[in-house]
C-alpha cells in the first residue's frame, strides 16, 4: 500500500494523524526502489511570478515529475497558469492534450490529494514557513522559495519540525547549485585565499513607491483574506500585492530578504558558517515615510562581525560578493568570477586534491532536489532548511538592527540577542488567530 492509497483509505482532514506520518516515513524510505518511470507528482503553490515563470516550466520539462495541481488565491492567476501549463505539455512529444492538472484556491485542498508527492512554494515570504509546515505534516516533500522565513523564530521551528519527519526540503537558494558560486566557495573554504578577514556583500535595493497608500476595492477572484493569511489585517491595494509585496514589511523583509537572501547566503557558503552566524550587527538604511505604499528599507549599510573576528559589510550596489584574504581577494556574482591577483584562480584549476568539495549532485538546483527526493538522502541537498534558516537570519538581523538604530549583539547558538529584551521581541511576529498552524 502506497502513501497515496493510505491517505485515500484513512481520509485526511485539515490535520493529519500521527499514523500517517509514521506510514509516510516507511513509504518514503522505500522510494528509492521505485521505477524511474514512477513520476513524482508535484503541486505548485503560488504561480504569479517564480511559480509560473520558472518552477512550472521546470516541472513540465522534467521526465522525473508530473504537474498535477496549481494553487493560487487569485483565481485569475491560477487559470492563466493552467492554460500556460497545458500549452507547455501540448508542445512536448507524447503529451499532447494532457488535462490532468487541477486548480485550487485553498492550499489545504491541494495537500489532501491522495496522489500528491511534493509541493513547490513560491508565495510571498509570510506564507513560506506556514505552508512548508503543513506540507511536511501531510507527508510531502517541499521546495520552498527564499527567503525561507519572515522572522527568525519560525525558521527555527521549521528546522526542528523536519527533525521529526522524513520529508526532503530544499530552499530555493539556487546559487548554491551554480558553478561560479560553487567554485568561489570551494576556493575560499580550501584556504586558497589565505585567512579570510572581511567579506563585502553588495545587493541591488529599490525604494518602491513613496506615494500615499489609500485602500482600493478587492478585485473579483482574489481571496484577499487568505492572501494576507498570518499577516496583520490591512486594507487592499493593488500595489501592495503580487510582486510588490516585497516592499511591504508586514509581508516581506524587503530587498534585504530578496537579494540579500541570495548573496548573504553566498557569504555564508564561502565562510563555512552554514550552522552558525555573526555575533554582532549594526546598520543604517532609508525607508519611505509612514503611510507610503512601500516602507521596506533601502540604501543599506550594515556591518556584521563573526566570533572568529571576520567582518562583513552589506550595502546597496551591484549584486556581488567579495572575499578578502591574506593572499588577495575573490569576487563572484552570477556573471563574473575573478581573483586579484589573477594567478590565484589558476591555482584552483590545477588542484585535484581539495579537501572541501561542495557539489553533491549534478544538474540544477531543482534537479538536486528531485535527486534527493528519489534517494531520500537529505544530506545531499545543496540548500537544506538549516542552511536557508541561517541565511534568512542574517537578513532579519539586518532589518532589526536598522529598525532599532543601534548595535546589537547576537548569540547564534541560542538564536537570541544578548541582554536585549526589545530586540528579542522582534525575533517573532504574531499571527492572526485564524491563520495559526
Amino acid at each position: 500500500m502506497k502513501r497515496r492509497e493510505f491517505i485515500r483509505t484513512a481520509g485526511v482532514g485539515a490535520g493529519l494523524a500521527w499514523s500517517l506520518n509514521a506510514f509516510a516515513a516507511k513509504e518514503k524510505e522505500s522510494a528509492k526502489k521505485r521505477s524511474a518511470n514512477d513520476r513524482i507528482n508535484i503541486g505548485l503553490i503560488g504561480v504569479k511570478n517564480l511559480g509560473g515563470k520558472v518552477h512550472m516550466p521546470s516541472v513540465i520539462g522534467s521526465a522525473e515529475c508530473q504537474l498535477v495541481g496549481i494553487c493560487d488565491v487569485d483565481a485569475n492567476v491560477a487559470q492563466d497558469a493552467l492554460a500556460k501549463a497545458e500549452v507547455l505539455y501540448a508542445e512536448q512529444a507524447g503529451k499532447s492534450g494532457y488535462k490532468g492538472i487541477k486548480t485550487y484556491g485553498d492550499f489545504r485542498e491541494l495537500l489532501r490529494r491522495p496522489d500528491l508527492d511534493a509541493v513547490m512554494i513560491a508565495t510571498p515570504d509570510h506564507w513560506h514557513v506556514p505552508l512548508a509546515k503543513e506540507a511536511i505534516r501531510a507527508g510531502l516533500d517541499v521546495y520552498v522559495e527564499k527567503p525561507l522565513s519572515l522572522h527568525i523564530e519560525e525558521g527555527r521551528e521549521l528546522v526542528e519540525l523536519l527533525k521529526k519527519h522524513p520529508q526532503v526540503l530544499q530552499v530555493g537558494s539556487q546559487q548554491r547549485s551554480q558553478e561560479k558560486f560553487i567554485i568561489a566557495s570551494e576556493f575560499v573554504r580550501n584556504g586558497l585565499l589565505g585567512e579570510v578577514k572581511h567579506v563585502d556583500v553588495s545587493i541591488m535595493t529599490r525604494s518602491g513607491s513613496a506615494e500615499k497608500w489609500e485602500p482600493e476595492p478587492i478585485p473579483e477572484g482574489l481571496d484577499y483574506d487568505m492572501w494576507l493569511g498570518p499577516a496583520p489585517w490591512s486594507e487592499y491595494h493593488s500595489e501592495r500585492v503580487h510582486y510588490n509585496f516585497r516592499f511591504v514589511p508586514e509581508i516581506s523583509g524587503g530587498e534585504i530578504a530578496n537579494w540579500g537572501a541570495h548573496f548573504l547566503d553566498t557569504a555564508q557558503m564561502g565562510l563555512g558558517t552554514d550552522h552558525t552566524g555573526p555575533v554582532s550587527v549594526r546598520g543604517m538604511g532609508q525607508r519611505n515615510p509612514v503611510g507610503a505604499r512601500h516602507t521596506s528599507f533601502f540604501d543599506l549599510d550594515v556591518d556584521y562581525e563573526y566570533a572568529n573576528g571576520v567582518t562583513m559589510k552589506l550595502h546597496s550596489g551591484k549584486n556581488g560578493v567579495t572575499f578578502f584574504g591574506t593572499r588577495g581577494q575573490l569576487y563572484v556574482n552570477r556573471d563574473e568570477l575573478w581573483t586579484d591577483p589573477k594567478e590565484l584562480i589558476r591555482e584552483y584549476k590545477q588542484r585535484d586534491d581539495l579537501a572541501v568539495r561542495l557539489r553533491k549532485t549534478k544538474g540544477s538546483h531543482f534537479q538536486n532536489w528531485l535527486s534527493c527526493v528519489r534517494s531520500r538522502k537529505a544530506d545531499d541537498l545543496h540548500a537544506s532548511a538549516e542552511v536557508g534558516h541561517r541565511s534568512a537570519t542574517l537578513c532579519h538581523l539586518a532589518n532589526i538592527a536598522i529598525d532599532l538604530g543601534r548595535p546589537l549583539y547576537w548569540n547564534p547558538e541560542r538564536e537570541s540577542f544578548v541582554a536585549d529584551a526589545h530586540a528579542n521581541a522582534l525575533v517573532n511576529r504574531p499571527s492572526r488567530a485564524k491563520w495559526r498552524f
